[in-house]
């Protein structure tokens, strides 16, 4: 019983810091649309800009539905309007996540395509006056006290429709981080299907063997990808990535207690039961 109280205490306490995470993401984006917003924005901009806190609500309101129908609504059978009002919010979700996808494939075409400027290019020239300079995900305004000294190389590109610019340099982190962002959501869009199949499927050993070896993979390219970033120095998104794997190892221990309440067996213990059968 204390083990069971302890469980579900830390659980929360890892969604509460969840929320907190979505809090900081939004101010993140709040700072950085000051650059990736041009003089007349549209829906589609907007909608570019908060893309991380769109992510990030989508993701957590999911994980609490996992939430409800694993543990505190287990025993509950949703019907009628019920049924349809929470298959339209998850459809939702997922639409916010996978225009998350599409923003990064954007932003990977924006840093395989950037605009080259003229060789000779000097960021201290009023046309810069009003660019900011990124790199490492971090955008810095050009001013006369830094467009001489913020990079030692003089080859630049134009990135995106927006007044940003980077260097070589800047250009070859943009895109692997671009591509470690896509390989990320990938990854956790398997996971979230590995976890709709296992809650749905309750009696099929060898596939739902198959699928807990998958999501041991999945989360290591996820922590590794993590750890990638924090080498970088990117501390949020490497404390974000951590805690979201705490949460769904939440969802996983819900999972493993729903299954073992409806008298459904372990993957592995089944597929042994059924191999000796």
């Amino acid at each position: 019983m204390y083990a069971q109280t302890w469980q579900q205490r830390l659980k929360w306490t890892v969604y509460a810091l969840l929320f907190v995470d979505f809090l900081l993401y939004l101010y993140q984006d709040w700072e950085s649309a000051a650059y990736m917003l041009g003089a007349h924005p549209v829906l589609l901009d907007w909608a570019r800009a908060y893309v991380t806190s769109i992510d990030v609500a989508a993701w957590l309101a999911l994980i609490l539905f996992f939430e409800l129908e694993t543990y505190a609504l287990a025993d509950h059978q949703w019907t009628g309007l019920t049924r349809w009002v929470v298959r339209g919010m998850r459809l939702l979700c997922y639409v916010a996540i996978f225009n998350t996808s599409f923003s990064g494939l954007t932003i990977l075409h924006a840093f395989r395509n950037p605009g080259a400027l003229a060789a000779g290019t000097d960021l201290c020239d009023d046309t810069y006056r009003d660019w900011s300079f990124l790199r490492n995900r971090g955008y810095t305004e050009l001013d006369a006290g830094n467009c001489s000294t913020i990079s030692a190389d003089r080859e630049y590109f134009a990135i995106g429709s927006s007044d940003v610019v980077t260097d070589r340099a800047g250009l070859r982190e943009g895109l692997i981080l671009a591509w470690t962002d896509i390989v990320e959501s990938i990854a956790w869009l398997l996971v979230v299907l590995a976890n709709e199949l296992v809650v749905r499927l309750e009696r099929r050993a060898r596939l739902l063997t198959a699928l807990e070896r998958s999501k041991a993979i999945l989360y290591t390219l996820i922590v590794s990808i993590a750890l990638y970033w924090g080498a970088k120095g990117q501390y949020l998104y490497l404390w974000d990535e951590l805690l979201w794997v705490c949460g769904f190892f939440a969802i996983e221990l819900n999972i493993l207690d729903w299954k073992s309440d409806r008298g459904v067996a372990p993957a592995a213990t089944l597929a042994h039961s059924r191999n000796r059968g």
